[in-house]
């Protein structure tokens, strides 16, 4: 048995060698592996991560396509962490690098499905406890990654973010996570402090070249070294005093332009603004386009909805006029647990409404009471090819460069589709709308007297349920925003001779309110 194992990490070791010196050689030695044996499916997998790795280097598609195929077979006995990680891989791996040319929303398109199942395993991995911690922190920075490439910024931040908890020392998370804000800090608008995390980011990327060796490989080190000696050193940075914001900034629930820390220098926590629109309509008078109220009115959603979960967890900031009766599985009753719950629902209500707002300002055409934001970017099913397309007006946004856009579509899939990675999110809001939901402080909520009426959550749980779902809020406000404003950049473009464009001044000034 050990000469068997001894020669299994003998040619693992090599394959993996020969990867970095001639991937068309692993290639080529991994399909001469023979699999009758009694170590098959070891050496499937063996055979399967080098045609995938080889492939991609080599732009072999069909050794990659055949890689997938071994995986898909393995995890269909071994469904474990190990093989749904390079499943998801493999299939990212088939879809290639999205292009920087006009050609870029047909290749997200082509590659829509692979990529949903990518996410799916990737998120799995992420979610699981009980899987190695090197493997976790790599599906949440390859999760990232799918995000970014969608232009769904604020959730690959988040992404990267997890990845650095799970392992501190996660140099291709932090350089990813680096990169992500100086494009938006170069976009334009930004704080000075994007720049200023962005440079601590990237300096622990530098100081952990061996764990990027462990991750991505050499070569990867070496880009992302070069990348870190760009930027200079960070600033000293004081603590906050105020535990509110501390918690805010912890929790990555900013709504800022990005996913960032938060500078009180500022003034505001939540100092993300539309951009100056340029007036489409003749006759408006100088006054503002709807577009404004709607977007204030989705930002002050938002912060009720994060101060009502602040709140619910400080029992003693609720009153206590109300009497309940114990139903003797240590529920817990009373305006903290509703607040919490209705946290929850008002963030992902703010979905819908974000629809609302697309639809409008992009002309998409919808009546506005049916703008269901699961379903408004695509037209009927095509039963001959079983595809959804997107609706004209949603492709001619995108393609004259309002790239984020997309990103709204890929998250309303991800939380529409029964298999998306926020489906639990929906269902949850659901029950939430229209049913009872009911947290328990402690137990097994499943050994609870049972009713379709009622779920039942443990408190704990819920609450990251419900900053997860104040974060999905958040990524999808970001997201609306920077597609108005790459919009607008174009428009400006286009537009011959003067045009004028609002800026709106700020409200608590206007009112006299600001200190």
């Amino acid at each position: 048995m050990s000469s068997m194992l001894d020669r299994f990490n003998e040619l693992s070791s090599h394959l993996n060698a020969l990867l970095n010196q001639n991937p068309a050689a692993a290639v080529k030695q991994a399909r001469e592996i023979n699999l009758n044996t009694n170590e098959r499916y070891n050496l499937m997998a063996l055979r399967a991560a080098t045609l995938v790795d080889g492939g991609a280097l080599t732009q072999q598609q069909d050794a990659v396509e055949e890689g997938v195929a071994l995986f898909r077979e393995l995890h269909a006995k071994f469904p474990n962490a190990h093989i749904i990680y390079n499943l998801a891989n493999g299939l990212v791996a088939t879809t290639g690098h999205p292009p920087r040319n006009a050609n870029w929303l047909s290749h997200q398109e082509e590659t829509r499905k692979p990529r949903a199942e990518a996410r799916r395993h990737f998120w799995k991995v992420a979610q699981d406890a009980d899987a190695d911690s090197a493997l976790r922190t790599q599906a949440w920075t390859n999760l990232a990654n799918q995000f970014s490439n969608s232009y769904r910024l604020g959730e690959a931040q988040d992404g990267w973010l997890a990845a650095l908890e799970i392992d501190p020392e996660n140099g291709v998370a932090a350089s990813s996570a680096a990169r992500n804000l100086l494009w938006l800090y170069e976009f334009g608008e930004c704080s000075e402090l994007t720049r200023i995390e962005a440079m601590m980011l990237a300096k622990i990327a530098n100081r952990h070249r061996d764990r990027i060796i462990q991750y991505a490989g050499a070569q990867a080190a070496d880009q992302i070294a070069a990348f870190a000696c760009e930027l200079g050193d960070p600033p000293p940075r004081s603590a906050h005093q105020d535990p509110f914001i501390s918690w805010v900034e912890r929790e990555r629930l900013t709504l800022a332009p990005v996913v960032e820390l938060v500078d009180p220098a500022l003034g505001k926590l939540d100092w993300l603004m539309l951009p100056g629109v340029l007036e489409k309509e003749s006759g408006a008078s100088g006054r503002p386009p709807p577009v404004f109220a709607m977007f204030n009115m989705l930002k002050g959603d938002f912060i009720l909805a994060r101060d009502l979960l602040w709140r619910a967890n400080d029992d003693s900031a609720w009153p206590r006029t109300g009497r309940f009766g114990d139903t003797l599985d240590y529920a817990s009753y009373g305006p903290d647990s509703s607040a919490l719950i209705l946290a929850h629902r008002t963030a992902l209500d703010l979905l819908d409404k974000i629809g609302v707002v697309a639809n409008h300002y992009f002309e998409l055409e919808l009546q506005p009471d049916k703008v269901y934001f699961g379903r408004m970017w695509r037209g009927e099913l095509n039963k001959t090819t079983g595809v959804r397309k997107l609706n004209d007006k949603v492709v001619q946004a995108i393609t004259e460069g309002a790239r984020a856009l997309y990103g709204l579509v890929e998250l309303a899939e991800d939380y529409e589709n029964s298999t998306g990675i926020l489906r639990s999110q929906k269902d949850l809001r659901n029950a939430g709308t229209h049913r009872f939901v009911v947290l328990h402080d402690f137990g097994d909520p499943e050994q609870t007297r049972q009713t379709p009426e009622i779920e039942r959550h443990l408190r704990e749980p819920f609450i990251r349920e419900t900053l997860r779902a104040l974060r999905v809020a958040r990524s999808a406000i970001q997201m609306l925003a920077l597609s108005i404003s790459q919009r607008e950049k174009v428009m400006l473009q286009r537009t011959a001779g003067h045009a004028g464009s609002i800026v709106l001044p700020d409200h608590d000034w206007i009112r006299g309110h600001d200190d």
